[in-house]
């Protein structure tokens, strides 16, 4: 694909703006270098960067920051250095990818607690939404009897107050503004995407990083618990059929792909 077509395709998922870089670096090595041994070349990441359209400046200081928050490493090779996750960074990326890349709903149940107004809140339900300081939508009843618990099935229509505390409104507008943007990427894409393997690692980390953004923001509730408005279920299938789309590319091979880009 031309590079004004492929900046005009990218220019929907970014919403014209640039993301910020360190978390963009994030998704790059969640998605690329997950892998105990892989790294990630200074050329490709410059690659990549020009494709997405960062300035070499900006990933320079995104790079400090994320070695001097424990995020990565590196290691020089020549005239050059390679970059890898430290063990930190690696646990992090993993823990977050089975919500990112999952094709179904974060949890298949969700209960409304009540927990004692007079005593102190647990505070072990994080993966769940405090509605109030002693109501808790969450995933699994906690297992006391000091409690009063109530299965919410598909069938159960939950009042605002209690949905809009599940997922509060800038996450939902972000839900709705990314699956306008993945409609369009899908229509510029078509059936069969004209994409060089750069291309194709640039765009699946947009849209990873895109997706990131929201569901990482989100409770892990099922999707029938949500807010009127919420987009997040279809943002998920779009994203993971585009992501089926666009093969996922190996870093070896794009770091070659560098080597060549340089030399022509």
């Amino acid at each position: 694909m031309q590079a004004t077509s492929f900046q005009n395709l990218t220019g929907h998922v970014t919403f014209g703006t640039t993301p910020r870089v360190w978390s963009l670096l994030v998704t790059v090595f969640g998605e690329l270098a997950q892998d105990a041994d892989a790294q990630i070349s200074g050329s490709l990441l410059r690659n990549l960067s020009e494709h997405i359209g960062i300035k070499p400046e900006a990933m320079r200081v995104a790079l400090h920051r994320l070695r001097k928050d424990g995020w990565i490493d590196s290691e020089r090779t020549g005239r050059t250095s390679d970059y890898f996750l430290t063990p930190w960074g690696r646990a992090q990326s993993i823990a977050a990818s089975p919500r990112i890349y999952a094709k179904g709903a974060a949890a298949p149940e969700a209960w409304l607690v009540v927990f004692n107004p007079g005593q102190p809140a647990p505070d072990d339900h994080a993966s769940g939404a405090w509605v109030s300081s002693n109501i808790l939508v969450t995933s699994a009843p906690p297992d006391t009897d000091n409690v009063i618990s109530k299965k919410l099935d598909m069938a159960d229509r939950l009042p605002e107050w209690v949905t809009s505390k599940v997922c509060d409104p800038t996450t939902v507008k972000l839900s709705q503004d990314f699956l306008s943007a993945l409609d369009a990427v899908q229509g510029l894409l078509g059936k069969t995407p004209d994409l060089t393997p750069m291309q194709t690692a640039a765009l699946r980390i947009l849209l990873v990083h895109g997706w990131r953004r929201i569901v990482l923001k989100a409770p892990m509730l099922p999707d029938h618990v949500f807010p009127d408005g919420w987009r997040g279920t279809e943002c998920r299938t779009r994203t993971s059929s585009l992501l089926d789309q666009l093969s996922k590319q190996d870093p070896l091979d794009l770091a070659q792909c560098s080597v060549t880009d340089a030399t022509q």
